[in-house]
């Protein structure tokens, strides 16, 4: 939809009509900290205002430093030519294909992801995509939850799911009971694999327990790992979803990512978003169409299969672009890339007499040392390193992709090495 400004003299008819005097008026309820005054520096030519956007971005110190934060949002290697495909207008300005016959070079592309994640997590059908990983695991519980038609009110959640993902889903669940007992009363289980702490924590048994009361599986999964370990329906899932940022997405800030969703066909009918199919057209010749979408939320409201009313189609390209120009071969080896190069950290840092739980990890990995991480952190910040995520008073959280150098984790090990010798 495009924008179209108001003149100075309707703007004065609206706030007559409001009886306030200024639009800051509407702001009113807001504190005045949060407000930003408009016209600041209105009047910038373009030159000006690259020179200011140019010395803003000085500020971000980021590029600088070697990352090893991780907990959801991971930093991987782009390949090139994402970027030039995805600027492609047929891509890049590409709407919800409503009419199949002008957008088929969409739906292709869209057919071919879900081909994709079929094939990845093992399933039999995956949809367009979904917003993120975090809402892909609400609308999986939710899916799960439609399937019995009220008569299971219940789930289970691991205590060991991302914290960002429970927290969406504590808000798209608010009606439903999360329990820690798996009985007939459970409609879905969900597990993460690896879980948040990294952790390859085997979800069958939990699955044997939940097909035992017919309750459906859920498993949240890294897309980089199933290139390397079984597949979510040789793990049991029913239903199998992740976060697609690992493959082709920057660290841009928070998104926008792109969640994707694969199932068991016998669920097909509740699953959220929307299915292109391959079929033919009238002269016998292949074509694609939308073939399921959940546009009823527009008018059944709380009755609806989903609130998804938009898609990733973009991210969810640069997704596709990645898993073909790596292939399953190049998927596997970059899986185990990061697999060895994390276990080479880990297994430095626990030489110096560190902590870490005790199952076998991925990509990622818990560290727990003698004194707490505010006194750690500012050593390794001179380094010009960012050491994890912070998981308590003693523990990081750490991360390591295929985007660091042996190099670059000896150094973190002799930064270890400094402080366990200063007295850590």
């Amino acid at each position: 939809m495009d924008y179209i400004g108001t003149t100075e003299k309707e703007q004065k008819e609206m706030m007559n009509r409001l009886g306030i005097s200024s639009v800051l008026e509407l702001l009113s309820a807001v504190p005045p900290s949060l407000v930003l005054l408009p016209y600041a520096e209105d009047g910038l030519s373009e030159r000006e205002g690259l020179s200011k956007l140019t010395t803003l971005g000085k500020k971000n110190t980021f590029s600088s430093y070697t990352s090893y934060l991780g907990g959801g949002a991971y930093e991987h290697y782009v390949p090139s030519i994402v970027a030039p495909l995805l600027s492609r207008g047929e891509f890049l300005t590409a709407y919800t294909p409503y009419q199949p016959e002008l957008s088929q070079g969409v739906l292709k592309a869209t057919f071919e992801f879900q081909t994709a994640i079929a094939e990845l997590t093992g399933m039999e059908v995956a949809n367009s995509c979904m917003y993120d990983g975090a809402t892909a695991c609400a609308e999986a519980l939710l899916m799960a939850l439609r399937v019995f038609r009220g008569a299971r009110q219940k789930v289970w959640i691991s205590k060991n799911i991302n914290p960002r993902y429970k927290a969406v889903i504590d808000l798209y669940l608010p009606h439903f009971e999360q329990v820690e007992t798996i009985d007939e009363s459970v409609a879905a289980v969900l597990m993460s694999f690896p879980n948040y702490y990294g952790e390859l924590e085997d979800p069958r048994p939990i699955f044997e327990e939940a097909k035992k009361v017919g309750a459906l599986s859920i498993l949240c999964t890294h897309p980089i790992a199933l290139a390397l370990y079984a597949s979510g329906k040789e793990l049991g899932a029913d239903i199998v979803i992740g976060e697609g940022q690992p493959l082709g997405l920057p660290l841009q800030f928070g998104g926008p990512y792109v969640g994707y969703m694969a199932c068991k066909k016998s669920l097909i009918r509740e699953m959220p978003g929307r299915i292109v199919g391959e079929t033919v057209d009238r002269n016998g010749k292949k074509c694609y169409v939308l073939t399921l979408q959940a546009r009823e939320q527009h008018i059944r409201r709380e009755k609806a299969t989903s609130n998804i009313c938009t898609s990733q189609t973009l991210a969810s390209f640069a997704m596709l672009i990645t898993m073909l120009w790596y292939s399953s071969k190049g998927l596997k080896n970059l899986a185990q890339e990061n697999k060895e190069k994390a276990d080479y950290l880990k297994k430095g840092l626990l030489k110096f007499g560190l902590k870490s739980r005790p199952l076998e990890t991925f990509n990622e990995f818990s560290i727990t040392f003698p004194k707490k991480i505010d006194e750690i952190l500012p050593t390794f910040e001179r380094e010009k390193i960012l050491p994890g995520l912070v998981l308590g008073p003693n523990s990081l959280l750490i991360a390591v992709t295929e985007t660091k150098t042996y190099e670059d984790l000896d150094r973190f090990l002799e930064v270890t090495k400094k402080l366990c010798s200063s007295g850590l």
